[in-house]
């Protein structure tokens, strides 16, 4: 799955082209700007956006046909979700750290099988556990219990979509990949039909969940895996899932929390603005997104993957400076074009969240290339991040939106100078897993 993909949350919604850099120029970052990383890498970065178009439209939908405080519950609920999918999308990331790692001449099958069981394992956790936590969320929210619970139940199948998708990633599959991202597009129309109808949050929820499963099923279809055989050697171990959890937790959670604040903070009208003006964040954090997901199999090199990693940092810093100076430019006709009239003031703090949006894109790179050499470090600072944003809202209190993204942004800037300080600092050998010397994979995700 696209680490994403919901109204109102990172990666869901994209107001307007004209904010923004162009779907051409996303292309051109993957198989030009970050090193030709891979001949799919275009593919993957159109069927990203075009996935994400999808949900945007959603969202748009969402500010529109329901109120400032049913569209702020949607978006509240949503961010949740992303954080209860940190799981199975730290499995994806595993998985496809596994592929790309594969021992030369294992056969094909058995290692596909066994990460799906795994990863259909995992989903089943945590749906368990969502769904007995569904009356706290519920409360802590101020929301109907039934969102909380179709949240729960979307968890399985996004689970099983996560592992297929790694599985593609890490033996470099990136034409089958792009095409299952593209069907996510399919999964996030299924959420306008109950808008259309009428529906609140929960048959949103609920809706969402009926596509995700459609996609997960088409996915397993394309990942053959075969007969059953021997167990595979350097499958990952719980500590990997564990390190590459606590990265991605702490990136998402961090991403969504200021969402989380406003509406625990704010009145409904105010939490709603937040959701709208946190559109912007969120499309600029996962605008780059296919960067990270064509680089991370060659991250697994310590040595050609840290001069990977600089490229790809210095390509998504710029993209990110022209998205602050379209938000400062464009903002206000954007946001009444697409959100109505009554949004335009938020064109006052636009440039904050895209600034927030922006420098998590970089972290986001950061944090990829501690999963593929195993690293936990960028994960800690991740979390100091998040307790210190939290510490500082709950004691300052601010009475509008302004005050929460400006904190939010000054956290983000912070932090990425840290991380990318931090990954300089760091030894150049990973972790190494269990298979031994990183070796960068080749189109079929086999070591050469």
């Amino acid at each position: 799955m696209t680490p994403h993909d919901e109204p109102g949350e990172p990666g869901t919604h994209r107001p307007a082209v004209v904010l923004l850099p162009g779907d051409a120029d996303t292309a051109a970052l993957v198989d030009a700007g970050a090193g030709s990383l891979a001949p799919g890498g275009s593919l993957v970065a159109i069927a990203l956006l075009g996935a994400n178009a999808a949900a945007y439209v959603l969202a748009v939908a969402a500010s529109r046909l329901l109120s400032a405080d049913a569209y702020g519950q949607l978006t509240a609920l949503l961010g949740v979700l992303l954080v209860a999918s940190v799981p199975a999308l730290a499995v994806q990331a595993v998985v496809a750290r596994s592929l790309a790692r594969r021992p030369a001449g294992e056969a094909s099958g058995p290692r596909e099988r066994t990460l799906l069981l795994r990863s259909a394992a995992t989903g089943a956790a945590v749906a368990a556990v969502a769904a007995l936590a569904a009356p706290l969320l519920a409360a802590f929210l101020h929301v109907g219990v039934a969102g909380p619970l179709w949240l729960a139940v979307g968890l399985v199948p996004f689970a099983l979509q996560a592992a297929v998708q790694g599985i593609l990633q890490g033996s470099e599959r990136f034409g089958l990949l792009a095409v299952l991202i593209g069907l996510q597009a399919l999964g996030k129309a299924a959420g306008l039909v109950p808008l259309l109808l009428g529906g609140g949050p929960a048959a949103v929820l609920a809706a969402l969940a009926a596509g995700t499963a459609l996609v997960a099923g088409l996915g397993l279809l394309v990942v053959r895996t075969g007969p059953g055989g021997a167990r595979p050697a350097g499958l990952p171990g719980r500590r990997e899932v564990a390190l590459a959890a606590g990265g991605l937790l702490g990136l998402l959670a961090l991403a969504n929390l200021d969402l989380l604040l406003a509406r625990h903070l704010l009145d409904g009208t105010q939490s709603g603005r937040y959701a709208v003006g946190s559109v912007l964040a969120k499309v600029a954090f996962w605008l780059p997104q296919a960067v990270a997901v064509v680089a991370l199999p060659r991250l697994t090199d310590p040595e050609g993957g840290r001069r990977l990693l600089r490229a790809a940092l210095a390509v998504v810093a710029g993209l990110g400076a022209l998205e602050v100076a379209g938000a400062v430019l464009l903002a206000r006709p954007v946001l009444e074009l697409v959100f109505g009239p009554a949004y335009g003031s938020l064109s006052a703090v636009a440039p904050l969240f895209v600034l927030q949006g922006a420098a998590l894109a970089t972290v986001q790179l950061v944090v990829y290339r501690s999963i593929a050499l195993g690293r936990g470090v960028t994960g800690w600072l991740l979390v100091a991040a998040g307790a210190l944003e939290v510490l500082v809202v709950l004691a300052v209190r601010p009475t509008g939106v302004a005050g929460v993204v400006g904190v939010a942004a000054t956290t983000a800037v912070a932090l990425a100078v840290l991380a990318v300080l931090a990954d300089e600092r760091l030894p150049r050998r990973g972790t190494g897993g269990t298979i031994g010397p990183v070796r960068p994979p080749t189109r079929s995700g086999r070591t050469p």
